[in-house]
């Protein structure tokens, strides 16, 4: 009886450590993805006169849609979903910022789709990882319905899984570095108007 309540004890003890190393790792696989995806986006870009790759917008009939044309690009297979993402309905978590994309829909007068037109790369989001509940996203979210204003930090939720990860998300940058950011981090960055965290022409 001593030995079973020492081992139940034990069990009760280790369990919030395991679900939290669980988690970390996991965090770590999501991070890992992004990084294949972000390698295989530069490399596109520098075998297409540093263009970064279309969207369904831009690319109609989908077939030259990122989701389909970085496969190539990539050192091994690109997992376009977060082993976390609650959402088992769809294949896709990870999305596009529709502000690094030719004549976006919401903004058609932009451009920003050459990684040459892009000073600080090390500053704006390429892709974000899905909300559970956009339900099944398309290949890019349209932030350029903001530009040149704040996006609510409400709205902004709405779309993105900004606490996925034991508070964080998964943010990949047009550089190619992967960074973990709080909410908050992440509502500090949307609320000043000189960050280019989303909008590259700030």
């Amino acid at each position: 009886m001593v030995v079973s309540g020492i081992v139940l004890c034990l069990a009760a003890l280790s369990a919030p450590v395991l679900q939290k190393t669980l988690a970390s790792a996991q965090a770590t696989r999501c991070s890992a993805n992004l990084r294949v995806l972000g390698q295989a986006t530069l490399l596109y870009a520098a075998d297409n006169g540093m263009l970064l790759p279309a969207t369904s917008h831009q690319a109609p009939n989908g077939s030259e849609s990122w989701t389909c044309t970085l496969q190539s690009y990539a050192s091994g297979p690109v997992t376009f979903k977060c082993p976390v993402d609650e959402n088992r309905a769809r294949a896709r978590t990870y999305v596009m910022n529709d502000f690094l994309t030719k004549n976006p829909h919401p903004a058609p007068f932009l451009d920003y789709s050459s990684l040459l037109k892009i000073d600080r790369q090390m500053d704006t989001v390429l892709y974000v990882e899905a909300a559970n509940s956009t339900g099944v996203p398309g290949d890019h979210f349209h932030f350029t319905e903001y530009f040149q204003v704040e996006i609510p930090a409400a709205d902004f939720a709405q779309l993105v899984g900004v606490k996925r990860h034991a508070g964080k998300a998964n943010y990949l940058f047009v550089d190619a570095h992967v960074e973990p950011l709080s909410w908050e981090q992440v509502q500090a960055r949307l609320s000043r108007f000189t960050d280019r965290f989303i909008d590259p022409t700030r």
